[in-house]
């Protein structure tokens, strides 16, 4: 709540005193609400794995959990590096064993390539850790390719299921 209220509010203090909030509203907040809630739902599944992690819900005792920034070498015509993220890294140092997950806040489903940027990118991180789970995190859900996936380390999650337990 702070973060929206520090984000949207003092931008327009003078508009909203004078009771044009909802133009406000209309025009400057809600052009930029769903990318705002975009890293605010990725902090809430940061938030998850942390709490689930320390429960031993992913067969590892997570302590800790971030993000990763990094560069990843793209396989093409010509190799380059090219900047990378994964939105949630748990770490459980004791077992070497991590879960990484990604987090799309977006009205469409996951698909495939999601899952497969994912797997890439856990190359960066499987030197040091051993990948417990890959955990995908969606507001929309996932497209019918997942229905048939074989990997027993993949977790879909929707918001629904972060807080109803």
């Amino acid at each position: 709540m702070f973060a929206f209220w520090y984000k949207f509010i003092p931008k327009a203090t003078s508009l909203i005193e004078i009771g044009q909030g909802e133009l406000y509203y209309k025009n400057a907040v809600r052009p930029l609400l769903h990318m705002f809630m975009g890293t605010v739902f990725e902090d809430m599944c940061r938030y998850y794995t942390l709490r689930q992690g320390a429960l031993g819900k992913f067969g590892c005792f997570i302590t800790t959990v971030g993000k990763w920034w990094g560069n990843e070498q793209t396989d093409g015509e010509e190799r380059t590096l090219q900047s990378a993220d994964v939105d949630v890294v748990g770490l459980a140092p004791i077992e070497k064993k991590a879960i990484i997950g990604e987090c799309k806040f977006k009205n469409e489903k996951i698909d495939r390539g999601v899952y497969e940027t994912l797997i890439r990118r856990a190359n960066v991180i499987e030197g040091k850790y051993k990948i417990a789970k890959y955990v995908l995190f969606s507001l929309a859900g996932y497209t019918k390719w997942f229905d048939d996936s074989q990997d027993e380390r993949l977790m879909l999650l929707t918001l629904e299921d972060l807080y109803c337990e």
